[in-house]
């Protein structure tokens, strides 16, 4: 693997949470961003008005003022989240570019280490708000749609590669992905090989076609 390619992989490992950022963040973005890092850090229950102005270190009612109700800031928070989501998503994409199975797998599992590293907080989040999507589904549509937008980026790497279903060979993947990054969450130490897990069930879940059309494992 060239240089070029160690660079890639390690931006997926290592890039900074904060490269959604572009123009300087209002109030307003200030007390989402810390209502996640609440949500992240202290769970659902946690999320009150209260918690959120003392995590943007803001007067007491800042986020009262922008948000109505508990409700209100939950709805407000997801798309934040969404926002975010897609920004760093769209970053990635367009830099990290596997062109070998090989690669996929490296890329995936840095995918995974920086989920439970660096972006161990937004990770959190996202699996709260996964929860309260499932409880309240005026919240579905929003997250949805950047899982569709971010399956779509991952399944260009597969079509790329030659995949023989680049769009349900994706699904297999990334939901696989979400339940190691999950059970690594809550039994760090259940499955400490996971490394060598996931880079063998991306090659089984990744196959490409032969010139007779037939399927075969996608090790190019």
């Amino acid at each position: 693997m060239h240089d070029l390619k160690v660079q890639r992989l390690l931006f997926f490992h290592y890039a900074s949470c904060d490269s959604y950022r572009g123009a300087v963040p209002t109030r307003r973005e200030l007390l989402l961003d810390a209502a996640i890092a609440v949500l992240g850090d202290q769970g659902t229950r946690a999320l009150t008005h209260r918690a959120v102005d003392a995590a943007a270190s803001m007067p007491a009612g800042s986020a009262a003022n922008h948000f109505k109700s508990r409700d209100a800031l939950i709805s407000a928070v997801v798309d934040r989240f969404a926002e975010r989501d897609r920004a760093d998503w769209e970053t990635i994409a367009g830099f990290v570019r596997p062109s070998t199975a090989e690669e996929l797998a490296a890329a995936l599992v840095a995918y995974v280490h920086r989920a439970l590293g660096p972006q161990r907080t937004m990770t959190v989040a996202r699996y709260g708000l996964f929860v309260e999507a499932a409880l309240r589904p005026e919240l579905r549509g929003r997250l949805t749609g950047t899982a569709r937008e971010i399956r779509g980026w991952a399944a260009g790497w597969l079509r790329a590669l030659g995949s023989a279903d680049p769009d349900g060979e994706c699904t297999a993947v990334l939901d696989y992905l979400d339940g190691v990054i999950m059970h690594q969450l809550a039994f760090p130490g259940l499955a400490p090989d996971w490394e060598n897990a996931v880079q063998h069930h991306v090659r089984r879940l990744y196959t490409t076609r032969d010139p007779d059309g037939r399927s075969t494992p996608g090790t190019r």
